[in-house]
């Protein structure tokens, strides 16, 4: 493979393309967005990917990983804490420790053509996180229906309701309703811009009260040379709840950047940083609790290695959370060694 070969990528987009395997088609033409192409080239791979996006009425994907961590429960390494002068001896229970989680991450999109330009939207997501620790599990499934538009090549709406479910600790956590919103928008030669927001409503089971949330993303993508893209995104999340603890605002920004090697090995690396600021006065320490959180992940696959139908991909990654809560101040390393596969 030579990603860099703008003429070997096109033509293995177009074999692609014909064979119908419309995401790995779709790819390959955005990569080659971000080389040397006449007008005349451009004109047939904004065609190409429009007759993908039409086309294209079922699509998915599924992923298993295997994720062991140094610190899963995310909880201070320290076992003594001084607090006001006075040491603190912690139990097992407060100590952070290590922990290997099974996660299965799944959807299914259904979109028929309405008209042109035009199609309804139909999802289902899940996450399942499955620990041997009870409290670390979390099991969470997601429906949207909408509509999306994109009569314009250069451009694309979509939105609708979601509804959601979700379990923790084995316990039922929730219930969502909410809203949505995406848009996306070709920027120049390479460049894609992408917004999107959603207010929801998260039902709490039991006595814990209902949490209002606002969430909105702002990204950047450009492709470059054709074997190598960089992404730019930053969010706000908004949190409002009569339980303090969980009242609050966060934001954050990363920056991630991909590359195809010759002979087809793909890396990824992605530099994450956010802020997180609850507004409950913890009665122990006396403040209410503020994180900043830094963490750096590596992705490694191959392009054209399966093992079956499924590609296998391996993760590493850190992540630093400085708390002036001392028991949520915390390093955890971690390995995700994964198989996935979209359709």
């Amino acid at each position: 493979a030579h990603p860099r070969n703008k003429q070997y990528r096109f033509e293995l987009a177009v074999v692609l393309f014909r064979l119908g395997r419309n995401g790995r088609a779709k790819f390959h033409l955005e990569q080659l967005r971000g080389t040397d192409l006449t007008p005349a080239e451009r004109r047939v791979i904004t065609r190409m990917i429009g007759e993908i996006d039409a086309r294209r009425v079922w699509s998915g994907y599924f992923s298993f990983n295997l994720r062991p961590e140094s610190n899963g429960t995310k909880q201070t390494e320290d076992r003594i804490l001084v607090i006001g002068g006075l040491p603190l001896i912690l139990n097992d229970t407060a100590i952070g420790k290590p922990t290997v989680s099974s996660i299965v991450a799944s959807g299914i999109t259904y979109a028929p053509t309405l008209g042109q330009g035009v199609k309804a939207q139909f999802s289902l997501n899940a996450y399942l996180k499955y620990n041997t620790e009870a409290a670390l599990r979390d099991y969470q499934l997601t429906g949207r229906a909408g509509l999306s538009f994109s009569k314009d090549p250069a451009r694309y709406w979509e939105g609708g309701i979601l509804l959601g479910t979700r379990r923790s600790s084995d316990r039922p956590y929730s219930e969502t309703f909410g809203l949505y919103l995406n848009h996306a928008r070709r920027v120049g030669a390479a460049g894609t811009w992408r917004i999107g927001g959603e207010v929801s409503r998260a039902f709490r089971r039991g006595r814990s009260s209902d949490i209002d949330r606002t969430f909105v993303s702002v990204g950047y993508s450009h492709a470059i040379g054709g074997n190598a893209q960089l992404s730019l995104l930053g969010f706000v999340e908004k949190n409002d709840t009569d339980q303090l603890n969980l009242d609050g605002f966060r934001r954050g920004v990363s920056i991630s950047g991909l590359y195809g090697f010759d002979g087809g090995l793909m890396t990824s690396i992605t530099l994450r940083s956010e802020a997180d600021d609850r507004k409950g006065i913890n009665r122990v320490f006396g403040a209410a609790r503020s994180d900043r959180k830094t963490a750096l992940d590596l992705r490694v696959y191959h392009r054209d290695f399966r093992i079956g139908s499924f590609a296998p991909e391996i993760q590493f990654g850190i992540e630093r959370n400085r708390s002036n809560i001392p028991l949520a101040d915390y390093t955890n390393r971690y390995l995700s060694l994964g198989m996935t596969r979209k359709f």
